[in-house]
């Protein structure tokens, strides 16, 4: 009889969940340990340096296959156990993400000290990566010997994971995020990286044609008229032409909204220009009936002063500034080959030029609707065909054992 395998000694024979634990937990602490005496976060590998990790990690694993096949580290490692150990150490460093809020920059507190605010620069993260990586291709390795329907699937989908875990550590040093702030007077040619340091020149220079922004109707508040402090943040009205609304014991009707407008002594005229700004007028009453008020109320822009309506003695309603409900760039862009193209650019819908994704993501909300520039985030991923084929080996793997499974059962 070999007995029952719990009841081993630990340490001997092929290695379990203890060993596994036991081992995961060490390099967990060691990597906290090595984080706080080094005082730094771990830095990307960037080409070609990555890519030569990567082989040669690559070649540890399939040497072990060939030749260590038998051995009991070999079988630990590609084992059941020791993969749920590194998977489920993975997540909760992940989980600890959603947790405990991340610092770009550097600091002396005891948090980032242990690597805790910049968990996927530390190198408890670096070390659950490589432990992750090396469980799950020591896994494939030893199912490729057996050659079945099942087992293929099997490897597409654990292969697909590995591959896009793989990509996404490999070119972590190869991502590009620049911040570039383009205006209508010339192209610009450079932007700033996340130290706010020049990038110099992309291989590809922007030029802002035109900005547009629509707003959603802006809402009014009733204030403290000594502070100037809203009275309650949760309660509002918003502004449309011809309708009622209530807020704070008091009955508002708008009778006139205007989206741009300029003033001029108690009253407010449409007129399109620079610095014009959303007015609108209101009739305000207490719900008792005992007191009226009206007249325009504004919101003011760069350029004017706002407008408040008085309505007792020390509250006044007032406008917010309206909120931004889409915002659009018309560009133009030149690249090193010489092409020359316009392009729409919208939140959520970026341009695609040279491996560059150009993103929407600001404007100057001073200036608000008569921005005179466009802030926009180029992004570079070189690796990102990798990690999307990883993850359609994962669909195709998972969609094949369900199928398998599925005929096995029937």
């Amino acid at each position: 009889m070999t007995g029952n395998p719990e009841n081993r000694r630990m340490w001997s024979g092929v290695w379990g969940y203890r060993e596994s634990i036991s081992i995961t937990g060490g390099l967990f602490l060691t990597g906290i340990a090595l984080g706080y005496a080094l005082k730094r976060e771990v830095t990307a590998v960037q080409w070609p340096a990555n890519l030569f990790f990567g082989l040669f990690f690559i070649l540890i694993i399939g040497f072990s296959a060939v030749f260590f096949r038998k051995s009991d580290t070999f079988r630990w490692l590609s084992g059941k156990k020791n993969a749920i150990c590194a998977i489920a150490w993975y997540l909760i460093v992940i989980t600890l993400l959603g947790f405990v809020p991340q610092k770009t920059e550097p600091s002396e507190d005891l948090l980032y000290r242990l690597g805790f605010s910049h968990i996927l620069s530390s190198h408890y993260f670096l070390f659950a990566q490589v432990y992750l990586l090396m469980s799950l291709g020591m896994v494939t390795a030893r199912r490729m010997n057996k050659l079945s329907v099942r087992n293929l699937a099997f490897l597409i989908n654990h292969f697909g994971l590995w591959l896009t875990l793989f990509a996404i550590g490999l070119g972590a040093g190869d991502l590009q995020r620049v911040r570039m702030i383009i205006n209508k007077e010339y192209p610009v040619y450079e932007g700033y990286d996340e130290h706010q340091e020049a990038t110099g020149d992309l291989g590809l220079a922007i030029q802002l044609l035109d900005f547009s922004i629509d707003f959603y109707p802006p809402k009014a508040y009733i204030i403290e008229g000594s502070s100037g402090e809203v009275l309650e943040h949760d309660t509002y009205l918003s502004l449309k032409e011809g309708e009622y609304g209530e807020i704070n014991g008091w009955k508002i009707h708008t009778k006139k909204y205007l989206e741009y407008a300029l003033g001029m002594e108690e009253q407010y005229f449409p007129v399109y220009e620079t610095g014009a700004m959303p007015a609108a007028y209101v009739v305000a009453e207490s719900l008792d009936g005992s007191i009226i008020s009206e007249g325009w109320i504004s919101c003011g822009s760069y350029r004017f002063h706002g407008r408040y309506l008085e309505l007792t003695k020390g509250q006044l309603l007032a406008m917010a500034q309206p909120e931004a409900k889409s915002y659009r760039s018309e560009i133009k862009i030149y690249t090193q080959e010489g092409d020359i193209f316009d392009a729409g650019l919208s939140v959520g819908k970026p341009v695609s030029v040279n491996g560059w994704k150009i993103y929407q993501t600001s404007y100057d909300t001073e200036r608000g609707r008569w921005s005179e520039i466009s802030i926009v985030e180029l992004v570079k991923d070189p690796w990102i065909s990798v990690v999307y084929a990883g993850m359609i080996m994962m669909v195709l793997g998972a969609f094949y054992l369900i199928i398998t499974g599925k005929r096995k059962q029937e």
